[in-house]
Parts: structure tokens; C-alpha cells; sequence
């Protein structure tokens, strides 16, 4: 059913309330820029024009006639609009303000006219301008249409008793056309300003993935379509592997160890956000973890012991409250590495290098609920935590290695 009035959508998770309010700041703002328009352009023409009537009527050697009043109080009201109204008025107000004494100047026209010319067209030429240029909620542009036309007609009724319904049939034609057209011009913004925000969610919803997959730095590099990789020259690894995990596989529904795993991960991404670690990625039932990059931080080490004591802590906590026997071996190392994405599909960032490898290999050969770390990292560590020296372990491609087990902070006495 065909309304008077210019409604917006019911608020709901289609289209926010927030949104209403943004799509009616934005008819306000855009109105105002065509009234802008029109009022600098209305100047100048009315300017032309009032020195014309100036010469036409010789100076107003007979006074001034109906028509140069007229233009005078369109001059005035476009001066005053420009000049004072448009600098202190709020912009609801001053639109408003505009479009009341825009429509009034217009029936003043006519009735001028109608007299002179049997001319209507300054009223047809406000109210469809203002339907098409100024479309606004509610019912404010149709009571406008409305009531100035019935003021005009009463006018003409009353001067012209004699006119029949030639004028005022066109008036009302003039109203309803109005009417329609500023519904249609509505229902069309109304549609662009929905489906870009529709799209504008999508995009923050694309960027919210994309922030979440890859660490910020490589997320923005990815949205400008570069590639970030990069040498680091020092960067902290860790890898961490839920033991007792597999042999549960046996014994649970696959829907009961992904809810473990869930929670058993999702702790460590909150661990990882509160000590400023990047999660890199799981595989399985491990863990891996890096600080140092993309970015750079500081006590990069410190942090990522900081975060190993709390993942065993967590895990402690869960196998307790859980019933299950489940414990973490954790493996720490600090060096060179590349880092970055490359491929072109199913995209990851991802760490290579020696010191990868090693990290891994100290965290295999270590024991539960222990976090097992290399020889760089304890003199990093030596003055603030507690470490014990488990000895040399051989491992894969390296050999004896020295490695140290990091028991907690040092307690200061």
C-alpha cells in the first residue's frame, strides 16, 4: 500500500539501527550540498534579473511592482540563508528552514504569475526540485507539498473566484507527482545507501578473517597485494605438543577431542594475545609459536617464556578438570629464520630455517609438562628464570646438543 510517509526498515541484524541514523545524516548532508547549488546559482540569476526589473520599470519611476518585490524577498531570503542561516543553524534546521521559505518563494511566484501569465511553473518546478534533489524520512516533504498547495489554491480562489478547476487541478497533480517522486527517490537511495554497506560489511568481515589467518602486518601487505617475506635475524620459535592427545583418539567421539583441542588451543591464543606472541599455526595436536616477527618486540625471550610457563600451567588445569591425562612438551629456540607467504592458493604464513628445525627437535626429545630450551636461549634467560641443565641430547642432524630445562621466574630474595 502507497504511504505518505518515507519509512526506513525495521532494525534488525539486516539493517542496524546505527544505519538508520547514518542513512539520515547522509540525505541531510547530501540535500544540503544541492541547496548549496542551487542558492549560489539563485543568486547570481537573481541578481541578473532584479537589475532587469530595475531597467524595466526605468528606475521604478512608477514604484516597484509585484514581480520586483518578489525577487527582492527571493534575494533576501538567499542572502540570509547563505550568510547567516548556513552558519549558525543546525543542519536539520537550516534544510528545513530552506525548503519551507524555498516552497513559500515559489507559491508567492505563482500567484504572481498566475495573475500576469496564467503561469503555475515556478510551483511545479519547487515542489518536483525539492522531491527529487531533497528527499527526507517521514512526511515532512509530502505536508510541505500538501499544504502549500492548498495554500495556493485557497489564494487563487479568492482572487481569481473565476478560474474554475483549471489551476488547481494542476497544483494537486503537481502535489501528487511530488509525492511519488520523492517516494521513488527514497526507495532508490535507500536501496544504494543498503546495498553499500552491505558490501562494506562483507569487506569487514573479508578483513576480519584475513587479520585473523595472517599477523597484521602480513594481513595489510596481503590487502595491497604484495608478498611479505622477509630474513629475520632473530626470532624466538616455539612448538608445543599436547601428549596423552593421541592415545584418547581411541577411546572419544571425534566431536569430543575437537571440543578438547578447542579449548585446549583457545586458551593458548588468549595466552599468546596477553604476552604479545604471534600464533603461527597447529598442526594436529601441536602448537607453534613465534616472537620477534613480523614485528619486532621487545624482550621477545622473556615473552615467550612467559607464555610456555602459562601453556603448561593451562594444560595442568585442563587435564585436572577434565579427568583426562594429558600433559604439553614444549621446545624453545632463538635465531635466524625466513619468514613470509608465497604460493598462490590456500595461503599461510609460515617460518623456514635451520632455526625451525632445531626448535622442533629440542621440543620431541623433551618430556611432559617440561619446557625444554636451547643453549642461546638460557644465556638470554639465566639471570630471571630458573633453568636446569638436562646435559646433551642427540638429536636428528645435529648431533649432542646442549639443552636446559626452564623451571620459573627467579624468586627475588
Amino acid at each position: 500500500m502507497f504511504s505518505l510517509s518515507n519509512r526506513l526498515p525495521k532494525s534488525g541484524s539486516e539493517f542496524p539501527a546505527a544505519w538508520g541514523d547514518e542513512f539520515k545524516f547522509e540525505l541531510v548532508k547530501s540535500a544540503l550540498r544541492r541547496a548549496g547549488i542551487v542558492t549560489s546559482t539563485l543568486l547570481i540569476i537573481e541578481g541578473v534579473l532584479l537589475l532587469s526589473d530595475f531597467y524595466r520599470t526605468q528606475g521604478l519611476k512608477d514604484g516597484p511592482d509585484a514581480i520586483f518585490i518578489w525577487r527582492l524577498a527571493a534575494l533576501t531570503f538567499l542572502l540570509t540563508y547563505r550568510f547567516v542561516v548556513e552558519r549558525v543553524a543546525p543542519e536539520v534546521a537550516r534544510l528545513r528552514y530552506f525548503l519551507i521559505f524555498g516552497m513559500f518563494l515559489c507559491c508567492w511566484a505563482s500567484a504572481v504569475l498566475a495573475g500576469i501569465a496564467g503561469d503555475m511553473s515556478t510551483f511545479t518546478i519547487g515542489a518536483l526540485g525539492v522531491a527529487a534533489a531533497c528527499p527526507l524520512p517521514g512526511r515532512f516533504n509530502s505536508s510541505l507539498f500538501v499544504v502549500s498547495g492548498a495554500a495556493l489554491i485557497s489564494w487563487l480562489y479568492v482572487h481569481f473566484p473565476n478560474a474554475g478547476l483549471f489551476w488547481s487541478s494542476n497544483i494537486i497533480a503537481t502535489c501528487l507527482i511530488g509525492i511519488v517522486i520523492e517516494k521513488f527517490t527514497f526507495d532508490a537511495a535507500l536501496r544504494e545507501f543498503s546495498h553499500r554497506k552491505g558490501i562494506e560489511r562483507q569487506r569487514e568481515r573479508a578483513d576480519e578473517l584475513l587479520y585473523n589467518v595472517f599477523p597484521a602486518t602480513v594481513a595489510a601487505s596481503l590487502k595491497e597485494g604484495g608478498r611479505s617475506v622477509a630474513l629475520h635475524g632473530e626470532v624466538t620459535i616455539l612448538f608445543a605438543d599436547v601428549v596423552g592427545f593421541t592415545p584418547l583418539s581411541s577411546r572419544l567421539l571425534p566431536s569430543q577431542l575437537l571440543d578438547l583441542l578447542e579449548e585446549i588451543f583457545g586458551k593458548f591464543d588468549l595466552l599468546a594475545k596477553k604476552h604479545g606472541v604471534e600464533k603461527i599455526k597447529t598442526i594436529g595436536d601441536a602448537y607453534m609459536a613465534i616472537s620477534g616477527a613480523p614485528s619486532v618486540v621487545d624482550r621477545q625471550v622473556e615473552r615467550m617464556a612467559d607464555f610456555a610457563l602459562e601453556i603448561i600451567q593451562i594444560c595442568k588445569e585442563i587435564s585436572k578438570n577434565t579427568g583426562f591425562d594429558l600433559a604439553v612438551r614444549v621446545g624453545i629456540h632463538t635465531g635466524p629464520v625466513v619468514a613470509g607467504v608465497i604460493g598462490s592458493s590456500r595461503l599461510c604464513y609460515d617460518l623456514w630455517g635451520d632455526s625451525v628445525n632445531m626448535a622442533q627437535r629440542i621440543e620431541s626429545h623433551g618430556e611432559p609438562n617440561m619446557i625444554s630450551v636451547s643453549e642461546p636461549i638460557y644465556y638470554k634467560l639465566r639471570n630471571q628464570f630458573l633453568l636446569e641443565d638436562r646435559g646433551l641430547i642427540e638429536l636428528k642432524g645435529k648431533g649432542p646438543t646442549k639443552t636446559y630445562a626452564l623451571r620459573g621466574r627467579l624468586t627475588l630474595s
